[in-house]
């Protein structure tokens, strides 16, 4: 299957997410095309798309907003499989507490592509930092990795049933 991996970042770690996302989706033997959420006429015929943004005061960032409304809103995305992905700040040492807030921007994502028509592969996913602007907290990138892998293998498996 081929893929469109989208992100919009302010300080870099919307791209270390998604391009460890991109590595696993290859890895299970998918075609994954990475771009900024500012890219127009992306072209290409993609059989899923994964979109992430940054928080900024508890929100989707414009360009991860217009990127959706205006690219994905073609009626050839209706019925295709995403993943939403939101990174956010979570103070350390307090694992577990803001998760319910910190990177909120996942759970929007997820709403906007859904009321676009597509269809979800899994529930938003949410990746922290530690401090405003960095760095990713430990283990993140190994995770995105990780859940890269485990959607290509649950996309490959759908395309074949």
């Amino acid at each position: 299957m081929k893929g469109l991996v989208v992100y919009h970042t302010k300080y870099g770690h919307g791209k270390i997410i998604v391009e460890a996302i991109a590595r696993g989706l290859e890895e299970a033997g998918h075609q994954v095309t990475v771009t900024d959420a500012g890219a127009r006429d992306i072209g290409g015929d993609f059989d899923f798309v994964v979109v992430d943004s940054p928080t900024r005061m508890g929100r989707m960032m414009g360009p991860a907003r217009r990127f959706i409304k205006q690219e994905l809103s073609d009626p050839s995305w209706k019925g295709k499989p995403f993943i939403a992905v939101g990174t956010g700040f979570r103070p350390k040492g307090t694992a577990g507490k803001f998760d319910e807030f910190g990177a909120r921007s996942a759970e929007q994502v997820y709403e906007t592509l859904e009321k676009q028509g597509l269809k979800p592969l899994m529930e938003p996913q949410k990746f922290f930092v530690e401090e405003m602007k960095g760095p990713l907290e430990d283990g993140e990138e190994s995770r995105a990795l990780e859940l890269g892998r485990s959607a290509g293998q649950e996309l490959s498996a759908a395309s074949t049933s």
